[in-house]
Order: structure tokens, then C-alpha cells, then sequence
């Protein structure tokens, strides 16, 4: 099978590296055990008949509970192969968030790779989405033809999954991404960093999670092994770098906040990470401070690699290699030069900013997405025509990030509007309001990112509840049953009303100083 056979078909992309390297690991697991890409294939294959026997295919969406088995992984490459949607649900999101999620895709079921988590039970039914346990029938998948066959015809504009950000109107948005916009970032991935099929990439992103994209992609469909690191060892540093070391990984890629707790562990010494040759991180800004640290550990044998990219264009969409150069002074390092797979412009509105001026960062090419699932309003509105090329078809999306470029290098600036990066998590603060004010003794409410030192700050809620009695400790269990814990507020501000401004509107510059 030539490479021409698997431009738009990312299930046939898998199937000819599987055929490729059939007894190469594909999956190297927390216990030490391995699946080789033969046995992966086979599972995938006789997962994706099973799927299709249930009404999986072109246009259909799938929702996936997925705690990195390997039927879980195989679970996302069987609805590749059938040409139907993934989307991978974070079950820390409260029942109410999670039945939004649902609303938004429709799935014609929610799989699971083990038990059901009692929210997502509980969401799914108010849908009347069937939610099926991939345990309870294995029997049955196993007695599945594990050739690859015809499995459906898929094209490169059918979507490939659809990773959900928050959103300020209170609705996560779901952003969809094709196959085509996939296979664009996995040759790109592949020549920036070299990933070949003797390296073994490092999952600790969570599955549903936009940069464990760049995990999935680039280890499966280049022939190199993937080390999922589980939800249970996140919370142990000591043991999370016991497993990348035992698995012997050679690339990480992680937001900044998770190498930074690594090293205040203690956990990341000089003679850790032993066989990791790039260590890459993005999703946040990583302080020059801390990079620094970083750079003293591994610098000298390790490259170290800052990405930028938005969910809405494929994960990443810029590589800068950091230098002892990039560590002097403070703020952050630079994002570097966009990918030669992309356009882009800086603009003030719809014009061009003078040289050296910040302005929004608007992308162009093949990996920006198809858009927000479900949701043309929040589609049309970020993903737009080129205005410099008004007569021609040129498709542009507005990322927010405000950036300056210098000496051909673009510098992170700030945000357009009211969104974060909070934990590397992409935050609009206007969902939290919105929750917040959905609960009865909560009258008005405003969230403010305050920081603490470049790169990382405190999300601060302000509530105003007039005469009535409130404690935070009651806000914070409300707030759990409408949004996930990273977006709960690290601090509340109780007042009986809200600063205004001349025009009446909430003071935010005031509640700042608060």
C-alpha cells in the first residue's frame, strides 16, 4: 500500500504502518506489557466492524470514556477506520457540563473501556444515548473478522474527533478536526521532531486532552511505541518519572506546570529522564525563570522544544528550540516562526499591524479546522474569510492571542478577550461566570485572572449576594456540580454588590485592586 492510498484515510494511514512494522510495540504499558502494532491492528479492526454493525460511520459522532487501555486507544483508531468521530469525555466535568458536551455531539452511543463513571451514566440518559462497557462484549469482538477488509469510504473532510474547550457563552465549544487537517500534522510533526519507529513518546496528557494529540498521532502513525501514563500516577511525581524511565521514553511533551511540579517534587534529577532526547512543552507560558531550571538539568543533552498552536488548528502550530540565549532577562521565551504548513497574519481588526506593533494572530493552511461542532454562530464568528484577499477563497481563523513579531519571531503579547490558560486548560472566564450565577443566593458575578508571576496566576471570583448569607465553602460545592476542578476559582471574594463603573457596568479594573 503506497502513501498516496492513505492521504485522506487516516484508518488506512494506521493500517499501513501496522503493516509496516507488525511486530514493533505500539503500546507499552504502566506493568511493562506490550502490544505489538499486529495485535493492535487486529483489535482495531474487529472493533471497527463492531462499531459499524451499531451504526458508526461517515458523520456519526462516538464518545469515548478512556482511561488509556489499549481497547480504549484502539477504540479511537476503530472510529478512524470507519470514518465516524471521536470524542473523548473528561469525566472529572460535573453531570451538568457533561450533558451539555452530549447535546452539542449527539453520539449514537457513549464506549467505555471499563465501568462507567456514575456521571456519565447519569448524562447519557437524559440524551437517551446508549452508554456500552467494551467488557461486557469482548467475547463478541473477539469472534470479529481482524482482517482490514472494506470498512467504509472516508474522506479527508470527514471529521476525525472533536476535542471540547470551554466556552464563554457557558456551552463548551466543540472544535472538529479533520482527517485530512490530521495526516497534515502528522508530517509535519514527524519532520520537526524526528519521530521515528525506534522512539517511545510519553502520554501523560490526558487522553481527552488537545496535546495528547500530539502524543496519539505522532507515536501510532510513525511506527513508534506510546507509553500511556495513567490518571492515578499524574498525582505521583516520583512515580511518573519511574515509568517514563522504565519504559524507556525518548520524547515528552507536557504543559509547563507539569515540569515545574516535577522539579519542586524532586522528582526530575539529572540522572532521570535518561533517555529522553526532546522535551517538549506548550498549552501555557513557561516563565524564563523555570525554564531555566529545566535547561540546567537537561539543556546540555537534551533538546528542549516550545510549541504554540490552538485546538482549533491541529494541536500545534509552531517548534522553537530553546537556547541558553532564550533563558536571559525575564517573561517568557519566544513562540518562534509559524509552521511552513500554515500562513498567518497579524492584524488590528481586519488590517496589517505596522512591523514590530502586537496585534491578533490569524492562521491559515491545512490544519485549521472545520470548526465548532454543531455551532455555526461560534463558527462563523472565528472562522472567517481572509479580509487582505476578499476575492478569494482563503479560510482564517481568529486565534485571540495577541503577538508581536521581531527579528522574524513571534512573542506571546496576551489575549483579545476574556479567556486563560489556567493549568494549561483554555479557560473562558465567562463560563465560570455563568455558573456562578446559576446558583439561587448569587445575585451578580465577575472572574478575574489575577497574576501571580509570568506565565501563572490565581482565578479569583468576585460574588456579589446582597443581603443574603453565603460561605465560600458552599460556593465551591455548588460550583462542582457545573464545571470540572481545574476551572473552580483558586479564591472568592464575598461582597453584598459588585463595583461599577461611569456606564454601569462591572468595574474590573476595581475588583482587581480588591
Amino acid at each position: 500500500m503506497g502513501p498516496n492510498s492513505y492521504f485522506c484515510n487516516l484508518g488506512r494511514a494506521f493500517a499501513g504502518i501496522a503493516a509496516q512494522y507488525p511486530q514493533r510495540p505500539a503500546i507499552r504499558s504502566v506493568a511493562g506489557a506490550e502490544v505489538s502494532y499486529s495485535e493492535l491492528d487486529a483489535l482495531v479492526n474487529r472493533l471497527a466492524r463492531w462499531l459499524a454493525e451499531r451504526g458508526a460511520g461517515p458523520g456519526r459522532v462516538v464518545a469515548l470514556q478512556n482511561s488509556k487501555t489499549s481497547e480504549g486507544l484502539a477504540s479511537m483508531l476503530a472510529c478512524l477506520k470507519v470514518g465516524a468521530a471521536y470524542t473523548n469525555l473528561d469525566v472529572q466535568n460535573p453531570i451538568e457540563r457533561l450533558s451539555r458536551i452530549l447535546s452539542v455531539c449527539l453520539p449514537i452511543m457513549v464506549l467505555c473501556d471499563d465501568a462507567p463513571a456514575p456521571f456519565v451514566t447519569e448524562a447519557a440518559e437524559k440524551h437517551s444515548i446508549p452508554v456500552l462497557n467494551l467488557l461486557d462484549h469482548s467475547s463478541e469482538i473477539a469472534s470479529l473478522d481482524a482482517a482490514a477488509g472494506n470498512l467504509g469510504a472516508v474522506t479527508g473532510t470527514d471529521a476525525a474527533y472533536i476535542m471540547f474547550t470551554s466556552g464563554s457563552t457557558g456551552t463548551p465549544k466543540g472544535v472538529a478536526i479533520s482527517h485530512g487537517m490530521v495526516l497534515n500534522f502528522i508530517a509535519w510533526s514527524r519532520s520537526v521532531f524526528g519521530i521515528e519507529a525506534d522512539d517511545v513518546v510519553a502520554n501523560a496528557n490526558p487522553i481527552y486532552f488537545d496535546n495528547s494529540v500530539f502524543d496519539f498521532y505522532s507515536a501510532l502513525f510513525t511506527g513508534a511505541c506510546l507509553a500511556p501514563i495513567t490518571s492515578a500516577q499524574l498525582g505521583d511525581a516520583r512515580a511518573m518519572v519511574r515509568q517514563v524511565d522504565a519504559a524507556r521514553c525518548t520524547v515528552w511533551f507536557s504543559v509547563p506546570s507539569l515540569l515545574i511540579y516535577l522539579m519542586t517534587m524532586k522528582a526530575l534529577r539529572a540522572d532521570t529522564f535518561a533517555t529522553v532526547r526532546s522535551i517538549v512543552f506548550g498549552g501555557e507560558g513557561f516563565p524564563k525563570s523555570e525554564l531555566s531550571k529545566l535547561h540546567a538539568l537537561y539543556g546540555a543533552r537534551t533538546r528542549l522544544v516550545n510549541v504554540y498552536g490552538p485546538t482549533e488548528c491541529t494541536c500545534i502550530c509552531s517548534a522553537y528550540d530553546i537556547s541558553a540565549h532564550d533563558l536571559t532577562g525575564e517573561g517568557l521565551p519566544p513562540l518562534g516562526k509559524i509552521a511552513d504548513n500554515f500562513s498567518y497574519l497579524i492584524l488590528d481588526d481586519d488590517k496589517p499591524v505596522a512591523p514590530g506593533n502586537a496585534g491578533e494572530l490569524c492562521l491559515l493552511g491545512p490544519q485549521v479546522g472545520l470548526g465548532y461542532y454543531n455551532d455555526r454562530e461560534r463558527t462563523d464568528a472565528a472562522f472567517v474569510q481572509n479580509p487582505l484577499a476578499p476575492t478569494l477563497p482563503q479560510r482564517m481563523y481568529r486565534t485571540g492571542d495577541l503577538v508581536r513579531e521581531e527579528r522574524g519571531l513571534l512573542h506571546f503579547v496576551g489575549r483579545k478577550d476574556n479567556q486563560i490558560k489556567h493549568m494549561g486548560y483554555r479557560i473562558e472566564l465567562e463560563e465560570i461566570e455563568a455558573a456562578l450565577s446559576r446558583i439561587g443566593s448569587v445575585i451578580q458575578a465577575a472572574v478575574v485572572y489575577k497574576r501571580v508571576r509570568d506565565g501563572f496566576g490565581h482565578i479569583v471570583a468576585y460574588v456579589a449576594t446582597g443581603e443574603a448569607a453565603i460561605d465560600e465553602a458552599r460556593l465551591r460545592t455548588d460550583l462542582a456540580t457545573l464545571l470540572p476542578p481545574y476551572m473552580i476559582p483558586n479564591r472568592f471574594t464575598i461582597l453584598r454588590e459588585l463595583p461599577k463603573n461611569a456606564n454601569g457596568k462591572i468595574d474590573r479594573v476595581r475588583l482587581k485592586e480588591l
